[in-house]
């Protein structure tokens, strides 16, 4: 007789995979373009720069954790361990080549090298790693109960994502997605909401605060 038939949780918990592998193709796409693309039409245009390029999943990698882990609970509610590890798997593969995918696509002048590829490499994973590992401890304790999405619990975990900002941007990615993820999974109705808030928190972690810390350092003590 033949093998055992695949289970259709395992054929639909392989979809968690690819859909991780999918948003993190894209996000690596949207990086590279966002460094190298170039848009006129009449008197308006847009040309990337390395801002535009970084910019890129410092927005959506959170918001691609906190729609995906939000999905792969909702989908396999109560057996979703597998799907999830699925899912960050390929987000983490797929979003952290962006670097790698540049340096082959846009060598420098001397040419490209294997040391330099791995290192670039190494910079991909150094980049999305803290980011998954710190928001997956934040969501596990949203997600198991032992932390309800009240107003404290949601504003200590934004606000200490712009704290956190100062200290290293990852950390601050990690801790809004992570709360953002949670925030979703106990309260579905405020997704769209929440979206917004991780873009606008993003914004002001990874570029306003920081340029406003350094602006402050540079003003003249006061007699």
């Amino acid at each position: 007789m033949g093998g055992p038939i695949p289970s259709v949780d395992g054929f639909t918990s392989g979809v968690a995979l690819l859909r991780g592998l999918i948003a993190g193709l894209l996000i690596a796409a949207l990086q590279i373009a966002g460094g190298h693309a170039s848009f006129e039409y009449q008197r308006t245009s847009l040309h990337g720069s390395e801002l535009l390029a970084t910019a890129v999943p410092v927005f959506l990698l959170p918001l691609a954790l906190a729609w995906g882990w939000t999905w792969a609970s909702d989908r396999w509610s109560g057996r979703s361990r597998q799907p999830l590890l699925l899912f960050t798997l390929g987000l983490v593969l797929s979003a952290s080549s962006g670097f790698a995918l540049e340096y082959l696509l846009f060598p420098p002048a001397a040419g490209a090298s294997a040391g330099a590829l791995i290192d670039h490499v190494a910079l991909g994973v150094l980049f999305v790693v803290p980011v998954v590992a710190f928001a997956a401890l934040l969501y596990w304790e949203y997600a198991s109960g032992k932390v309800h999405a009240s107003f404290g619990t949601l504003a200590l975990g934004y606000l200490s994502g712009l704290l956190l900002a100062l200290v290293l941007p990852t950390l601050a990615m990690g801790a809004v997605a992570g709360t953002a993820a949670g925030h979703s999974w106990q309260n579905p109705r405020a997704r769209g909401a929440v979206s917004l808030l991780v873009v606008l928190l993003m914004l002001v972690a990874v570029f306003e605060l920081p340029m406003a810390v350094a602006a402050s350092a540079s003003l003249p003590a006061l007699p």
